[in-house]
């Protein structure tokens, strides 16, 4: 837990270490870890409780180890069709009920990523049977400090980060391959997130003067 008095409290988990393969009731994370990320989202002492996983939310590239079903078909689109080998329906279910949880809270749901070499917002108003639309759950790839030509998902596995089938996801910013970080400022009724690209053909001496890509205000259900 990386927390700031009672402002914003944020939870670092690492996925698939103990990844199971109990169909239903397989697991990515352990068992005593998504109590712990639940009961501390259900406390409320920190005006924002942030997830940060180590598999990404809200964006697929078709990987084994993702939460999602999805995989990349012969006409390179994500697709539910064809089963993705040892995938578990559990996996999924655990996500819902993270993502369930952080929509429940009285703050601002919102999950921060790596892991997919890309910058992006997205907003998940659902996840298969779980309805998040009184308070939609807000993802952000927050981007590699420096990757090389052969990091990006759509270079290695010939896609991009896409939504995955099972979520409904408005995309204010698609995946975005580029290296790249993300400087988040927290309020009390607000954050505000800035999300800068850089481009190593460009140079490390443009990076001082970088201005954001895209901005983005998150600010609580009315």
């Amino acid at each position: 837990t990386l927390r700031y008095g009672r402002l914003v409290e944020m939870l670092l988990y690492d996925c698939r270490r103990f990844l199971s393969l109990k169909g239903a009731r397989g697991e990515v994370i352990e068992r005593q870890a998504e109590l712990w990320v639940t009961s501390r989202l259900s406390v409320g002492e920190a005006a924002h409780v942030v997830q940060v996983p180590s598999a990404v939310v809200g964006w697929s590239a078709g990987k084994w180890g993702e939460w999602y079903p999805d995989l990349l078909d012969d006409e390179g689109r994500l697709s539910t069709t064809r089963p993705k080998p040892f995938w578990q329906d559990g996996w999924l279910q655990q996500h819902d009920r993270l993502l369930a949880a952080a929509s429940q809270t009285q703050g601002i749901p919102l999950f921060l990523n790596g892991d997919l070499h890309s910058l992006g917002v997205g907003h998940i108003h659902r996840s298969r049977s779980a309805d998040l639309g009184d308070n939609p759950v807000h993802t952000l790839l927050t981007g590699p400090v420096g990757t090389g030509s052969r990091g990006w998902p759509s270079d290695a596995r010939g896609t991009p980060g896409l939504p995955p089938g099972p979520l409904e996801v408005d995309e204010e910013l698609s995946c975005l391959e580029q290296n790249g970080f993300t400087v988040i400022d927290f309020h009390r009724n607000r954050i505000e997130a800035q999300l800068f690209a850089w481009n190593r053909q460009d140079g490390p001496d443009e990076i001082p003067s970088l201005q954001p890509v895209h901005r983005t205000v998150l600010e609580p259900r009315s």
